[in-house]
């Protein structure tokens, strides 16, 4: 469950990292609302490994704006990680 919480955060997560601040997502910060707690670290943790790892991030939203498929995003961000060790 918390791998699915963090996966539904991410996207909440990176566009704090990105503007600031998170407009996106209500509906799936509602859905956990019950599980505010394991729903907070979520968020906490995609938040780590996005400022972590921003390298991949980059790379990711790189392939996605050029309107690469899910197998170019994924090789994007193997790419940019397996270059930063």
């Amino acid at each position: 469950m918390v791998r699915y919480c963090m996966v539904l955060f991410a996207g909440i997560a990176a566009e704090a990292l990105v503007y600031g601040e998170a407009e996106v997502g209500e509906n799936d910060e509602n859905l956990f609302i019950s599980m505010s707690n394991q729903a907070r670290w979520s968020v906490l943790q995609s938040y780590k490994l996005l400022k972590w790892h921003k390298h991949a991030h980059r790379a990711a939203v790189k392939a996605v704006q050029s309107g690469g498929s899910l197998s170019v995003v994924i090789r994007s961000i193997e790419k940019a990680m397996s270059s930063s060790k």
